[in-house]
Protein backbone atom coordinates (compact mmCIF):
# COMPACT_ATOMS: atom_id res chain seq x y z
CA UNK A 1 0.00 0.00 0.00
CA UNK A 2 1.54 3.33 -1.06
CA UNK A 3 1.08 6.66 0.75
CA UNK A 4 -1.88 7.74 -1.38
CA UNK A 5 -3.66 4.43 -0.84
CA UNK A 6 -3.05 4.73 2.89
CA UNK A 7 -4.48 8.27 2.96
CA UNK A 8 -7.59 7.06 1.14
CA UNK A 9 -7.88 4.15 3.58
CA UNK A 10 -7.64 6.48 6.57
CA UNK A 11 -10.25 8.80 5.06
CA UNK A 12 -12.61 5.92 4.38
CA UNK A 13 -12.19 4.29 7.80
CA UNK A 14 -11.48 7.37 9.89
CA UNK A 15 -13.22 6.13 13.05
CA UNK A 16 -11.19 2.91 13.12
CA UNK A 17 -7.92 4.76 12.66
CA UNK A 18 -8.76 7.52 15.15
CA UNK A 19 -9.66 4.98 17.84
CA UNK A 20 -6.50 3.00 17.09
CA UNK A 21 -4.37 6.15 17.17
CA UNK A 22 -5.85 7.35 20.46
CA UNK A 23 -5.34 3.92 22.02
CA UNK A 24 -1.77 3.87 20.77
CA UNK A 25 -1.10 7.28 22.30
CA UNK A 26 -2.49 6.08 25.64
CA UNK A 27 -0.34 2.94 25.51
CA UNK A 28 2.81 4.92 24.66
CA UNK A 29 1.98 7.26 27.54
CA UNK A 30 1.71 4.22 29.84
CA UNK A 31 5.04 2.90 28.61
CA UNK A 32 6.84 6.24 28.79
CA UNK A 33 5.38 7.09 32.21
CA UNK A 34 5.97 3.75 33.91
CA UNK A 35 8.57 2.04 31.68
CA UNK A 36 9.02 -1.64 32.55
CA UNK A 37 6.54 -1.28 35.43
CA UNK A 38 3.72 -0.21 33.08
CA UNK A 39 1.88 -3.49 33.66
CA UNK A 40 2.13 -3.50 37.46
CA UNK A 41 -1.18 -3.38 39.29
CA UNK A 42 -0.69 0.06 40.82
CA UNK A 43 0.40 1.62 37.54
CA UNK A 44 -2.48 0.07 35.61
CA UNK A 45 -4.78 1.50 38.26
CA UNK A 46 -3.12 4.91 37.96
CA UNK A 47 -3.47 4.72 34.16
CA UNK A 48 -7.25 4.28 34.46
CA UNK A 49 -7.89 0.53 34.69
CA UNK A 50 -11.21 -0.66 36.12
CA UNK A 51 -11.19 -1.52 39.82
CA UNK A 52 -14.58 -1.83 41.46
CA UNK A 53 -13.73 -0.98 45.10
CA UNK A 54 -12.27 2.37 44.03
CA UNK A 55 -15.55 3.30 42.32
CA UNK A 56 -17.70 2.16 45.25
CA UNK A 57 -15.54 4.14 47.66
CA UNK A 58 -15.52 7.20 45.38
CA UNK A 59 -18.42 7.30 42.87
CA UNK A 60 -16.78 10.20 41.02
CA UNK A 61 -14.47 7.53 39.61
CA UNK A 62 -17.24 6.13 37.42
CA UNK A 63 -15.06 7.37 34.56
CA UNK A 64 -13.22 4.08 35.12
CA UNK A 65 -15.99 2.43 33.13
CA UNK A 66 -14.70 4.31 30.05
CA UNK A 67 -10.93 4.62 30.42
CA UNK A 68 -10.15 0.85 30.52
CA UNK A 69 -11.17 0.67 26.85
CA UNK A 70 -7.94 2.50 26.02
CA UNK A 71 -5.60 1.07 28.68
CA UNK A 72 -3.68 -2.15 27.98
CA UNK A 73 -1.76 -4.76 29.95
CA UNK A 74 1.43 -5.27 27.97
CA UNK A 75 2.64 -5.05 24.39
CA UNK A 76 1.03 -8.30 23.23
CA UNK A 77 -2.32 -7.30 24.70
CA UNK A 78 -2.11 -3.92 22.96
CA UNK A 79 -0.93 -5.27 19.60
CA UNK A 80 -3.52 -8.05 19.39
CA UNK A 81 -6.38 -5.67 20.12
CA UNK A 82 -5.15 -2.98 17.72
CA UNK A 83 -4.57 -5.46 14.89
CA UNK A 84 -8.09 -6.79 15.43
CA UNK A 85 -9.51 -3.27 15.48
CA UNK A 86 -7.76 -2.23 12.27
CA UNK A 87 -8.28 -5.37 10.20
CA UNK A 88 -11.81 -6.28 11.32
CA UNK A 89 -12.99 -2.88 12.51
CA UNK A 90 -12.73 -1.42 9.01
CA UNK A 91 -15.18 -4.00 7.71
CA UNK A 92 -17.63 -3.22 10.49
CA UNK A 93 -17.24 0.54 10.04
CA UNK A 94 -18.21 0.03 6.38
CA UNK A 95 -21.49 -1.51 7.54
CA UNK A 96 -22.44 0.96 10.29
CA UNK A 97 -20.71 4.17 9.26
CA UNK A 98 -18.18 6.12 11.30
CA UNK A 99 -20.44 7.74 13.91
CA UNK A 100 -22.51 4.64 14.68
CA UNK A 101 -19.38 2.50 14.70
CA UNK A 102 -17.78 4.82 17.28
CA UNK A 103 -20.92 4.90 19.42
CA UNK A 104 -21.13 1.10 19.46
CA UNK A 105 -17.41 0.76 20.22
CA UNK A 106 -17.53 3.11 23.23
CA UNK A 107 -20.93 2.13 24.64
CA UNK A 108 -20.36 -1.62 24.27
CA UNK A 109 -17.04 -1.19 26.07
CA UNK A 110 -18.74 0.71 28.90
CA UNK A 111 -21.47 -1.95 29.07
CA UNK A 112 -18.89 -4.74 29.33
CA UNK A 113 -16.94 -2.86 32.00
CA UNK A 114 -20.18 -2.22 33.91
CA UNK A 115 -20.94 -5.96 33.92
CA UNK A 116 -17.44 -6.59 35.24
CA UNK A 117 -18.01 -3.94 37.92
CA UNK A 118 -21.08 -5.85 39.09
CA UNK A 119 -19.97 -9.48 38.80
CA UNK A 120 -16.22 -9.36 39.49
CA UNK A 121 -15.72 -6.01 41.23
CA UNK A 122 -12.32 -6.88 42.71
CA UNK A 123 -10.82 -7.55 39.28
CA UNK A 124 -8.31 -5.06 37.91
CA UNK A 125 -9.41 -4.90 34.29
CA UNK A 126 -8.33 -3.08 31.14
CA UNK A 127 -8.30 -3.48 27.37
CA UNK A 128 -10.28 -2.85 24.20
CA UNK A 129 -11.63 -6.42 24.09
CA UNK A 130 -14.97 -5.41 25.60
CA UNK A 131 -15.47 -2.95 22.73
CA UNK A 132 -14.23 -5.39 20.09
CA UNK A 133 -16.66 -8.07 21.26
CA UNK A 134 -19.34 -5.39 21.05
CA UNK A 135 -18.47 -4.73 17.40
CA UNK A 136 -18.56 -8.43 16.54
CA UNK A 137 -21.92 -8.87 18.24
CA UNK A 138 -23.32 -5.74 16.58
CA UNK A 139 -22.90 -7.39 13.18
CA UNK A 140 -24.53 -10.58 14.44
CA UNK A 141 -27.32 -8.57 16.04
CA UNK A 142 -27.94 -6.56 12.89
CA UNK A 143 -28.34 -9.76 10.92
CA UNK A 144 -30.83 -11.07 13.48
CA UNK A 145 -32.87 -7.87 13.85
CA UNK A 146 -33.13 -7.12 10.11
CA UNK A 147 -33.47 -10.68 8.84
CA UNK A 148 -31.50 -9.60 5.78
CA UNK A 149 -29.98 -12.77 4.20
CA UNK A 150 -26.57 -11.20 3.49
CA UNK A 151 -26.29 -9.64 6.95
CA UNK A 152 -27.49 -12.85 8.58
CA UNK A 153 -24.75 -14.78 6.81
CA UNK A 154 -22.07 -12.31 7.91
CA UNK A 155 -23.63 -12.23 11.38
CA UNK A 156 -23.33 -15.99 11.70
CA UNK A 157 -19.61 -15.74 10.97
CA UNK A 158 -19.15 -13.14 13.69
CA UNK A 159 -21.34 -15.14 16.10
CA UNK A 160 -19.06 -18.14 15.62
CA UNK A 161 -16.06 -15.87 16.25
CA UNK A 162 -17.62 -14.65 19.50
CA UNK A 163 -18.46 -18.15 20.74
CA UNK A 164 -15.01 -19.51 19.81
CA UNK A 165 -13.30 -16.66 21.66
CA UNK A 166 -15.49 -17.05 24.73
CA UNK A 167 -14.76 -20.78 24.83
CA UNK A 168 -11.06 -20.03 24.52
CA UNK A 169 -11.40 -17.54 27.38
CA UNK A 170 -12.56 -20.29 29.73
CA UNK A 171 -9.10 -21.87 29.57
CA UNK A 172 -7.48 -18.78 31.07
CA UNK A 173 -9.95 -17.18 33.47
CA UNK A 174 -7.08 -15.99 35.68
CA UNK A 175 -5.98 -13.34 33.16
CA UNK A 176 -8.98 -12.87 30.84
CA UNK A 177 -12.03 -10.84 31.83
CA UNK A 178 -14.71 -13.13 30.44
CA UNK A 179 -17.58 -11.11 31.96
CA UNK A 180 -16.29 -8.01 30.21
CA UNK A 181 -16.30 -9.92 26.92
CA UNK A 182 -19.80 -11.28 27.49
CA UNK A 183 -21.05 -7.87 28.54
CA UNK A 184 -19.45 -6.18 25.56
CA UNK A 185 -21.05 -8.71 23.22
CA UNK A 186 -24.48 -8.32 24.83
CA UNK A 187 -24.20 -4.55 24.68
CA UNK A 188 -23.10 -4.61 21.05
CA UNK A 189 -26.00 -6.84 20.04
CA UNK A 190 -28.51 -4.47 21.64
CA UNK A 191 -26.79 -1.41 20.21
CA UNK A 192 -27.09 -2.79 16.68
CA UNK A 193 -30.84 -2.16 16.86
CA UNK A 194 -30.35 1.25 18.50
CA UNK A 195 -27.74 2.49 15.99
CA UNK A 196 -28.46 0.56 12.79
CA UNK A 197 -27.17 1.77 9.42
CA UNK A 198 -29.69 4.12 7.80
CA UNK A 199 -30.23 1.74 4.90
CA UNK A 200 -31.33 -1.06 7.23
CA UNK A 201 -33.22 0.93 9.84
CA UNK A 202 -36.62 0.36 8.17
CA UNK A 203 -35.94 -3.38 8.21
CA UNK A 204 -35.84 -3.51 12.02
CA UNK A 205 -39.30 -3.88 13.59
CA UNK A 206 -40.20 -1.06 15.94
CA UNK A 207 -40.64 -3.39 18.91
CA UNK A 208 -37.07 -4.65 18.50
CA UNK A 209 -35.74 -1.10 18.65
CA UNK A 210 -37.74 -0.22 21.75
CA UNK A 211 -36.82 -3.49 23.44
CA UNK A 212 -33.13 -2.84 22.78
CA UNK A 213 -33.25 0.72 24.11
CA UNK A 214 -35.08 -0.29 27.28
CA UNK A 215 -32.96 -3.41 27.86
CA UNK A 216 -29.67 -1.57 27.34
CA UNK A 217 -30.63 1.31 29.64
CA UNK A 218 -32.12 -0.94 32.35
CA UNK A 219 -29.19 -3.36 32.41
CA UNK A 220 -26.58 -0.60 32.37
CA UNK A 221 -28.26 1.18 35.28
CA UNK A 222 -28.52 -2.14 37.16
CA UNK A 223 -24.88 -3.06 36.51
CA UNK A 224 -23.69 0.33 37.74
CA UNK A 225 -26.14 0.80 40.60
CA UNK A 226 -26.26 -2.61 42.30
CA UNK A 227 -22.63 -2.61 43.55
CA UNK A 228 -23.45 0.48 45.63
CA UNK A 229 -26.38 -1.15 47.47
CA UNK A 230 -25.15 -4.65 48.26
Amino acid sequence: MNLNDFKRDVTRYKATYILALFTTIVWLWQFISFDSAATSGINLFNAGALFGPAIVQDPTQLWRLVTPIFVHIGWMHFLMNMLTLIFIGRQIETIFGSLRFTAIYILAGVFGNAMTFLLTPNTLSAGASTSLFGLFAAVAGLGFFTGHPFLRQIGKTFAVLIVANLLFNTFDLSTINIWGHIGGALGGALLSAIFPPKAFRPSIPEHYRWFSVIAFAFLLIAFVGLPFVR
